[in-house]
């Protein structure tokens, strides 16, 4: 039997995917894709913006970004189309290539990261025993051998009936030491001020970071409304208590990160938190092999995973990434306007160009109303985001995802206004 037989649980990026995840899948699958020490550790960044305004930010921007997700992911289990493909009919064709080729290199520099902190895991449990070399090979391996049982097997099997009760355990098990072991402040009302957007700002990230995925996974669902609902729960849940427990931490540096949960029950959570890692690294790989296809259609997608995995373990080995996850993160908001054009068009514009048949037959090449409402946006977000080269200090400031989001969204509406309003007059015009 060939290899490559047991790679199975997948479609091709053309083929409409059939129905097999229930709500519980989904459920199952956000909420362990919400927990990650990436997250512990960024939640350690709120503590500056106040512990009011922090609480109600993770609260708030947990259930927001949990909602764009979800809605980003009704498109896919909709229509039975992977996330990239859903960006097709706004930005047409040739359009899509451009945050195509941007996805491929944060997904790629993000399963570096997991595989690099996973490795560092391994290194402080072992004592430093095992050479971070080796155990980023090992992991790998154990991520392709996960790209060879395939997406609906790791969610309905490994995810659905093992990774879900730990993922819970571990987060009340560190929910509960935090809250037992940090002197915890009052949440007053009253102290809620202009820092609740920066705040909001970091905690919406997570979600919203995972859109340029959703519909890759969101697409196997049986039925929309409960994906939508197992995605928003599951999600909403597992990054505000992971967000939480990171602001009570406070430890942004990862290896002292490691260290600190090395010592809550002998280093079994930090051990569980590996194994949740793995499936965060696979889910990158393969929705990375996904947007490559959008880009070289007749490429095995069963080559590109081991393929994009191999340079992943490579880089972790050879690249210090860690100096690059600010740049990771510039690269991903790319992705916050781009979505809001598409959320703004799939539900306020047209459905109907979604269904598969209408995408492949458009013949729409750029889609040049989507691409000026995703550059506005993204200027804004680059001009309010404080991580951004181009960062413009103002004395109120409200974020920049709300902005962006809100900027690419209203534009991109605005504009297919106006195009409507002419066809109206020229039919109207015509018909006199």
């Amino acid at each position: 039997m060939s290899f490559f037989k047991i790679f199975k649980g997948w479609n091709t990026i053309d083929e409409p995917s059939n129905g097999t995840l229930s709500g519980k899948n989904f459920f199952a699958l956000w909420s362990s894709l919400g927990v990650g020490l990436l997250v512990l550790s960024t939640g350690s960044f709120l503590i500056d913006f106040g512990y009011t305004n922090s609480i109600l930010a993770v609260i708030i921007g947990s259930a927001v970004g949990s909602f764009l997700l979800a809605l980003a992911g009704k498109i896919g289990s909709d229509n039975k189309i992977p996330s990239i493909t859903s960006v097709n009919p706004t930005f047409g064709k040739i359009g899509v290539i451009i945050p195509a080729f941007f996805n491929i290199i944060q997904l790629i520099g993000w399963t570096t990261f997991e595989i690099m902190i996973m490795s560092k895991v391994i290194e402080t449990i072992s004592d430093n025993y095992i050479p971070n070399y080796i155990s980023s090979v090992i992991i790998g391996i154990i991520i392709i051998i996960f790209g060879m049982i395939g997406p609906i097997r790791v969610i309905k099997r490994f995810i659905g009936q093992f990774v879900i009760w730990i993922v819970y355990t571990t987060s009340i098990i560190l929910l509960v030491h935090v809250l037992i072991n940090t002197n915890i402040q009052i949440f007053d009302i009253s102290k809620i001020d202009m820092n609740f957007f920066g705040a909001f700002d970091i905690v919406i990230v997570m979600p919203i970071s995972w859109l340029p995925l959703v519909a890759d996974y969101n697409r196997f669902a049986k039925k929309s409304k409960t994906a939508f609902f197992g995605t928003f729960i599951g999600f909403t849940i597992t990054n505000s208590i992971l967000f939480a427990v990171g602001l009570l931490f406070g430890i942004s540096e990862i290896t002292e990160l490691i260290l600190s949960i090395q010592m809550i029950f002998f280093g079994l959570i930090l051990l569980i938190l590996l194994l949740d890692d793995i499936d965060n690294a696979y889910a990158d790989a393969y929705s990375a092999s996904i947007s490559t296809l959008s880009i070289f259609p007749k490429l095995e997608q069963k080559h590109l995973i081991i393929g994009i995995i191999i340079l992943s373990t490579y880089l972790s080995i050879a690249i210090p990434i860690v100096q690059y996850e600010i740049f990771l993160i510039l690269i991903g908001a790319i992705f916050i306007p781009l979505f809001a054009v598409v959320i703004a068009d799939y539900y306020l514009v047209d459905k109907e160009k979604y269904k598969i048949e209408n995408i492949n037959n458009s013949k729409l090449k750029i889609g040049r109303a989507a691409i000026l409402s995703w550059i506005l946006g993204l200027i804004v977000y680059y001009l309010f985001s404080p991580i951004s080269p181009i960062y413009v200090q103002i004395d109120y400031s409200i974020g920049s995802v709300i902005p962006s989001f809100l900027i690419a969204f209203g534009t991109y509406l605005v504009i297919q206004k106006i195009k409507r309003q002419e066809k109206e007059d020229k039919s109207f015009v015509y018909k006199s």
